[in-house]
């Protein structure tokens, strides 16, 4: 006879002390939605900590996952074939750890929601990413593999593939969640580059050709508008002090300059229509940026002279617009409870203003000065104001 007679001879006990098929089949559903939560909270984590560290307490998450794998241990004995342990006692015991660890996850779910729903963003926006940049990868890929040779031989187009390659490399050895969606946007953008470039390549040859045309005229026009500018210059100087002008002097030399500059892009522009518009197209952008340049220039000086006479007209009226927004922005204070913080503030304004008449009293008064030092006050009370709007739409 056997030492223990509540077992088998072969060390198995009695069929009424294991659990019956129906309590371990109530088992194993146990394990799979214990296990189904933490399938869904883990990689959550993950990506809360990876987009976001310490938003999440390693101490916190290491208890649940120690908790968890406890019971999973614990299931792994009592569940496996003929295991001895297989008793009700043991699987009521494992059911209630399983109970446990579903609420503690339900828990930290619940407390750290904001954080995981953030990971579980970043999980699905590098996906996103992911399956974005393969596919704009591909069609671009294809679109330079059926273009014609002179299209894909254009310096703009073989760098543009030149960096969906690296943009491509750089995705492709990429692991965490932030890189990965940062390099597939990469790619994304690399291959749209390559498919607007090579969309562009049949007509670039005449777009040059349209805006060189354009840009002379707009040269021409610049260097008419230049021939004005000693005249200007002259009338400043004689009817204002030295100050009022004294960052202009250099303007004719200065507009000469960016003319002398877009016509010799404007002339490689010419000499590259026909066998490398891209390149044709650079340098007239690079034309228009120095015409851009010129005409501010001129404008600056221009309008500097119609500015002073109207200040000279009638400086009161010059800074009692502006004193009209101090005391606007003062009633606004005033009226929603924020004279406290911003009273100081805009009564400085005020003093600023008084300062700013000051420059008149001179013999030769400094008109630029004092505009100047108003546009100054104008643009701040526009920043104060704003302030104080968030301020009120925050409460």
């Amino acid at each position: 006879m056997p030492s223990n007679p509540r077992r088998s001879l072969f060390g198995r006990r009695p069929q009424a002390d294991r659990a019956t098929p129906a309590q371990l089949a109530a088992l194993t559903d146990a394990f799979f939605a214990c296990e189904s939560t933490m399938g869904q909270i883990a990689p959550a984590v993950r990506a809360a900590r990876a987009v976001s560290p310490g938003s999440i307490p390693p101490a916190e998450w290491d208890a649940v996952r120690d908790q968890y794998d406890g019971v999973i241990t614990q299931y792994l004995t009592v569940s496996a074939e003929g295991s001895p342990e297989a008793t009700p006692p043991a699987v009521d015991n494992c059911l209630r750890g399983f109970a446990q660890v579903s609420a503690t996850l339900d828990r930290f779910g619940r407390t750290h929601s904001r954080a995981l729903n953030a990971g579980k963003a970043a999980v699905a926006g590098a996906e996103q990413a992911d399956r974005d940049a393969r596919v704009a990868a591909t069609s671009a890929l294809a679109a330079l593999d059926s273009a014609r040779s002179e299209y894909v031989g254009l310096t703009s187009v073989r760098a543009a593939a030149d960096a969906l390659a690296q943009n491509l490399s750089a995705f492709e050895a990429a692991s965490g969640i932030t890189d990965r969606r940062q390099t597939g946007e990469a790619v994304v953008a690399a291959a749209t580059n390559v498919q607007q470039l090579l969309d562009k390549a049949p007509n670039m040859a005449a777009d040059a050709d349209r805006t060189i045309r354009s840009l002379d005229t707009r040269r021409q026009a610049v260097t008419t508008r230049l021939e004005k500018i000693p005249a200007v210059v002259s009338s400043l100087l004689r009817e204002f002090s030295a100050e009022c002008s004294a960052d202009l002097v250099s303007t004719p030399d200065d507009v000469r300059a960016d003319l002398a500059a877009a016509t010799t892009e404007l002339d490689r522009a010419r000499s590259l229509v026909s066998g490398a518009p891209d390149e044709a197209l650079a340098a007239t952008e690079r034309a228009r940026t120095l015409l851009t340049h010129a005409d501010d220039e001129l404008d600056r000086a221009f309008d500097r002279l119609t500015d002073l006479r109207e200040v000279r007209h009638d400086p009161v009226e010059a800074s009692a617009q502006v004193r009209f927004r101090v005391r606007d922005a003062q009633h606004f204070a005033l009226g929603h409870g924020l004279e406290r913080e911003w009273g100081s503030v805009l009564d400085a304004q005020s003093d600023r203003i008084d300062r700013a008449a000051t420059t008149l009293e001179r013999i030769h008064p400094d008109y630029w000065s004092y505009l100047t030092q108003l546009r100054a006050v104008d643009s701040r009370i526009t920043e104060i104001i704003t302030r104080m709007r968030e301020q009120v739409a925050r409460h």
